[in-house]
Parts: structure tokens; sequence; C-alpha cells
């Protein structure tokens, strides 16, 4: 089949009817009929049956939408990564994703302060798990990844800009520091196991001796809180969630201490762009005041 007989059958399935089909393709509902008894011929049978005014798809149909579907897929990826590659030559756009705890607190920051001098840059940024980063900067789809903790692939560059102290949140625990044997642990919210930091308390915990088998788990930090907040229970949770989370109990630190590593994410086979230079200046300069705060206050 030709690319043009696998697009008339795909706004047909998609449509599902020939004349929508041709609307979709911007044709004559003739033209699409006959690029279709052409396709039809060149298989050597039918894709459709017509039933009472009405297109039907045939079985070998069926069976072909899969890969005609993976096919569509690819080529959007590639509008993508060309319209990607377009303005990222262009030097006056920069995609950003992160973490959604760093995406409620650190990087809306440093936005703002870029932003403010440079009002001509186009900026996106996406909120992402770790994994989904990492893919979306190998695929072109994203220049600078944010995460928590340590990442190792091979083509991937990761700078480290800071550590962050894991808090314990509770309102029923005033002061601090709070050893893990002492949490309350019919009340403890757990983190979902593909976050970084739950890895990292469970070997802790592990360590202390302490089994936690939480009845609610969550993915993020900020909904970890939220609950908190409105008295579900208590939590662990990176301290910048905290700093930037009105309403919730005065954190406690640990003790021992835990710290989840921060670090920016970028392919190392391309040079950084000046902008991403510059919110890597911006950032390391946001994190490091957050830093300081929170020293005050746990």
């Amino acid at each position: 089949m030709r690319l043009r007989q696998i697009e008339v059958f795909y706004a047909i399935m998609t449509t599902g009817s020939l004349r929508k089909a041709a609307e979709v393709l911007h044709v004559s509902q003739p033209a699409a009929s006959k690029v279709l008894r052409y396709a039809e011929h060149s298989l050597g049978f039918a894709l459709f049956e017509r039933k009472g005014g009405r297109l039907v798809p045939t079985r070998e149909a069926q069976i072909m939408l899969p890969h005609v579907n993976a096919i569509f897929g690819k080529l959007s990826d590639l509008r993508r990564l060309t319209h990607n590659l377009r303005y990222a030559r262009d030097g006056h756009s920069i995609r950003v994703g992160c973490v959604p705890s760093l995406g409620l607190s650190l990087i809306p920051r440093v936005v703002r302060s870029y932003c403010a001098s440079h009002p001509d840059t186009d900026v996106t940024i996406d909120t992402l798990h770790g994994s989904e980063i990492v893919s979306r900067i190998f695929n072109h789809d994203l220049d600078l990844g944010v995460v928590f903790g340590h990442y190792s692939r091979e083509g991937l560059t990761a700078q480290h800009i800071g550590d962050i102290p894991l808090v314990l949140i509770d309102k029923e625990m005033k002061n601090g520091p709070v050893a893990l044997t002492d949490i309350d642990r019919h009340r403890y919210l757990g983190l979902s196991e593909k976050d970084p930091t739950a890895d990292l308390l469970d070997i802790a915990l592990d360590e202390a001796g302490v089994t936690m088998t939480p009845a609610i788990r969550v993915r993020t930090h900020f909904m970890a809180a939220e609950l908190v907040r409105l008295g579900v229970g208590c939590a662990i949770v990176d301290a910048l969630t905290v700093l930037h989370h009105p309403g919730l109990p005065r954190p406690c630190a640990l003790s021992p201490s835990l710290n989840v590593t921060c670090t920016v994410l970028y392919r190392a086979d391309y040079a950084l762009s000046h902008i991403s230079r510059d919110l890597l200046v911006l950032m390391q300069d946001e994190l490091d005041g957050d830093l300081n705060k929170l020293n005050e206050i746990i």
C-alpha cells in the first residue's frame, strides 16, 4: 500500500465514513473512493463491505488497523521531533520536565525570574515522573529534566544541584528530630514504589527494623502533604514541598537524617544552549536560597 492509500484507510477507520474521511483529508469524496478502490485492488482483498450505505470494516481491515495505528504514531513522533528540532535551532525556546514536587516549588520561581528578563523566550514546562522525563529527553521532547534521585544512563548527563532533606509532617508530632521507630505506623502515608524517595525510605526503615504497611499510598509528595494537612495521617516528604505548601504542621527532621538528591538531566551528546545554562544558574540560586530557609525551620 502507498502512503496515500494508508491515509484514506486510516481516515475511514477513525471517522467511520467515506464522507467524513474525505473532509479530514481535504479531498473530494469521489477522490477518496478512488484511492480506496486502488488500495483494495493492489491488496487483492476488500477492506470494507458496503452495507446500507455504510462502510463496514472487513476482518482483514481489523487485523491491519493496529499496524496502521503504529505507522501514524511514528509519523506523529516524527512531526513532533522536526518541530522540536526547528525551534531548538532558533534558540528562543526551551522545554523543561520536572517531578511534581519541584513543579509546585522550585521550577515556577525559576521560570518567573528567567522570563522577567527574557520575555521573548518560549518556555514549556511538563510535570512528569522521573522515568518519563528520561524517555522524553532521549526523544528530543525535553531539553532539561529536573528530578529526585540518581540516574545513570548511557547518553545522559546528570548534574547534581543539591541534597533535599526528607522530613516528617505530623500534626501530632511537635518537635524533632524524630527516629523512624517513633513514627506512628498506623497513621503513616506511604509513597508509591515508583518514587525514588520510596526506595531510600525502604532501605532506612529496613535498617531501623521498622515495617510499614500503609493503607494509603500516593505517587507525589504534594498529595501526601495535602492528606496530612487534612488530618488523614503523617508522611515523610521532601522539605521543598513543605516549604511551599501552606497550612502544614511544622516539619520534623529525621534521625538519622535522610536526603534525596536533586539532579538536572540532559542529553550527553548535545551542548547546552545558553537558555539551559542560564536556567541552571537560576535553579542553583533558588535552591540554595530554599535550603538556607529550611535550615531555619527544621
